[in-house]
């Protein structure tokens, strides 16, 4: 009976805290350590932060045997509609994993996508050239004196 008291005096005194805690706590490790922007996860990061959604960037590199082609990756969705829906590419920019960015560059690189980095991917290959596909996220970031861009991982390289 003082069992059952004594948890139920828990619930209703520390559950919500310690769940309120462990949500925020997770949030803060998540950003610090796999990218997740501070806007998402359910913490409190986004009242005293810079890096929201729409200042996220993801860019793409084709790298052949003699040149290297650059695009931003909101421009090839805007070039080609149909080719990424804006909700997957929130989803990859506010929490960039490498798996994430592999499944994104083998659309980018496939025949069916249609897009310019899939024919100069194509052109590349009749003229015997391996190309490879380098996506990056990059987010916002104040350090006290300026604002600038910062990558927050590592290139990740595709090829089909």
């Amino acid at each position: 009976m003082i069992l059952k008291y004594s948890l139920l005096k828990f619930l209703k005194t520390g559950a919500v805290p310690l769940l309120l805690t462990t949500v925020a706590l997770r949030q803060i490790i998540l950003v610090h350590t796999a990218g997740l922007s501070p806007w998402h996860g359910g913490g409190f990061g986004m009242f005293a932060s810079i890096d929201r959604d729409e200042r996220r960037v993801v860019t793409t590199q084709l790298i052949d045997c003699s040149q290297t082609s650059s695009f931003l990756l909101t421009k090839v969705m805007a070039d080609y509609p149909g080719l990424l829906s804006q909700d997957t590419y929130t989803h990859i920019s506010t929490f960039p994993t490498e798996a994430g960015l592999h499944r994104m560059g083998k659309k980018l690189l496939s025949l069916e996508s249609q897009s310019l980095i899939a024919e100069l991917y194509a052109t590349n290959r009749e003229k015997g050239c391996d190309s490879k596909l380098k996506l990056q996220p990059w987010r916002l970031v104040y350090d006290g004196e300026s604002i600038a861009y910062k990558p927050i991982t590592a290139p990740v390289e595709v090829q089909p």
